[in-house]
C-alpha cells in the first residue's frame, strides 16, 4: 500500500454474501456504484478489503487517517423525502466524524416520486449530515439537478455539484465497445428488469419477458429469488408467487401457467452477487437490456451492451436527463413492440455529450484533489 496515494472507500458494498437476498436485504445494483471508485483509482481500498487487516493500521479508520489522501463515500439513495426518522443520518454522521481526511461524495441522491420542491421535507438530522459533508469537501457531488435543488433549499449548502452517476465513468473502455455493439450486436437475447409489480405497466414488462424467454435480471426481490429456488427444487408442485400469478389471471389452465413460470425461473432468471460475473454474463449472453432499474441498465452499458431506461420516478429521470441516456416513460412500454424498444436505444445524444460529461466529472475530481479519468472516445 502506497501511503501517499491510497484512497479509502466506504458506503455501498462491492460484493454481496450468499445470504442475499433471502436473509440479507440489499440491492445488487449498488455494487455497480460501490465498485466505481475501485475501478477508477488503482490504489483505492474499500472498508471491507481484507488487505487492510493485514496492514500496520489493522482496521479501516486508522488506515484512512494514517495512510490515505481521501475518503470516498458512495451514497446512492441516501436522502428520502418525507421521512421523519433521522436516526440513520445522525449515526452515519457520527461515523464520518471519526475521519480527518477530505471526503469525496459519489452519487448522493434524493428518493422521491416527483419533483415537488415546495413541500419537500428532510429531518433535521439529514440536514445536519448534508451540512457536515458540505464542509468536509470542496465540491459536494450529487447525482442530478433535482437533488441539487433540494439540498440547496432545505440544507442551505452552496457547493453542490451535479456529476450524474459516477459509475458511468468507471469502465470507460466499455463505452467504446458499446458504440461498436450499437452498430452490430448479433448475439444474445434481451434482458429485462422491473421494480414494482404493483404497477400494471411493469407487470407487462415481466409478462413479455416470460412469454418471449427474455432474461430477468433481479437486483432486490426475495420473492422472485424464492420463485427461482423453488423452480429448481425437486418438488412436484410449484406455487407461482401472487405477484407473478397476477400476470396470468385470465388464463383458465393454471397448471399450464405454473409449468410455464417454473420453466422460466429455472432457465432465464439471474441474480448476481459479484460485478465481474454480471459483466461477463451480459457480454456473453445479452443482446440488449431494458427496464426500470437504473443500475441494472448501467451494468449493461458497462459491459458494452445497449440498454434503455424506463423512467418512472424523479431518480431515474434526473439521472437519465443529466447523462443523456436513452429513455422512455413507463406508460409508453405496453404500446411498444420489441423492435420499437430496440430502436429507442438511440445513443446519438449520449455520445454527442460524452466529452462534456467526462469534462464535468473530471472537474469534480480535480477540484477535490483526485486524478482525472480519461475519455476513451
Amino acid at each position: 500500500m502506497n501511503k501517499s496515494t491510497s484512497i479509502g472507500v466506504m458506503g455501498c458494498l462491492p460484493s454481496l454474501p450468499l445470504s442475499f437476498p433471502l436473509d440479507t436485504p440489499e440491492n445488487s445494483g449498488n455494487m455497480i456504484h460501490a465498485n466505481a471508485p475501485l475501478n477508477m483509482f488503482p490504489n483505492s481500498f474499500h472498508s471491507k478489503d481484507r488487505r487492510i487487516a493485514a496492514s500496520e493500521d489493522k482496521s479501516f479508520r486508522p488506515f484512512v487517517n494514517n495512510s490515505c489522501s481521501h475518503l470516498i463515500v458512495t451514497m446512492a439513495n441516501t436522502l428520502v423525502l418525507g421521512r421523519t426518522d433521522g436516526t440513520n443520518y445522525s449515526r452515519f454522521q457520527r461515523a464520518l466524524e471519526q475521519y480527518d481526511k477530505p471526503i469525496v461524495v459519489f452519487g448522493l441522491g434524493v428518493q422521491a416520486n416527483g419533483y415537488d420542491l415546495e413541500n419537500a421535507f428532510l429531518p433535521k438530522e439529514a440536514i445536519e449530515l448534508i451540512k457536515f459533508l458540505s464542509h468536509k469537501t470542496e465540491l459536494l457531488g450529487v447525482r442530478g439537478e433535482y437533488t441539487k435543488k433540494v439540498i440547496e433549499k432545505l440544507c442551505g449548502v452552496k457547493n453542490a455539484f451535479v456529476t450524474g452517476c459516477p459509475s458511468l465513468f468507471s469502465r470507460p473502455e466499455m463505452l467504446v465497445k458499446l458504440r461498436e455493439n450499437l452498430r452490430d450486436r448479433g448475439q444474445g437475447r434481451l434482458a429485462v428488469n422491473v421494480t414494482n409489480l404493483q404497477r400494471p405497466d411493469e407487470r407487462h414488462i415481466l409478462k413479455t419477458a416470460i412469454d418471449n424467454n427474455y432474461y430477468l435480471i433481479e437486483p432486490v426481490s426475495r420473492i422472485s429469488h424464492q420463485a427461482h429456488i423453488d423452480a429448481l427444487s425437486l418438488k412436484a408442485e410449484y406455487t407461482v408467487p401472487v405477484g407473478i400469478r397476477r400476470l396470468y389471471e385470465s388464463f383458465s389452465d393454471q397448471s399450464e401457467i405454473s409449468l410455464k413460470v417454473r420453466r422460466y425461473f429455472q432457465t432465464y432468471y439471474r441474480l448476481f452477487r459479484n460485478v465481474d460475473a454480471w459483466y461477463e454474463f451480459n457480454d456473453e449472453y445479452v443482446s440488449h437490456t431494458y427496464g426500470t432499474r437504473f443500475h441494472v441498465n448501467m451494468a449493461s452499458i458497462l459491459s458494452g451492451i445497449p440498454a434503455l431506461w424506463i423512467t418512472h420516478d424523479a431518480r431515474t429521470r434526473e439521472l437519465t436527463d443529466f447523462l443523456h441516456l436513452p429513455n422512455v416513460p413507463l406508460t409508453d412500454i405496453p404500446k411498444m413492440t420489441e423492435v420499437e424498444i430496440i430502436e429507442s436505444m438511440n445513443y446519438d445524444n449520449f455520445f454527442d455529450n460524452l466529452s462534456n460529461l467526462f469534462g464535468n466529472f473530471n472537474a469534480y475530481l480535480e477540484t477535490n484533489g483526485l486524478p482525472k479519468i480519461k475519455n476513451p472516445l
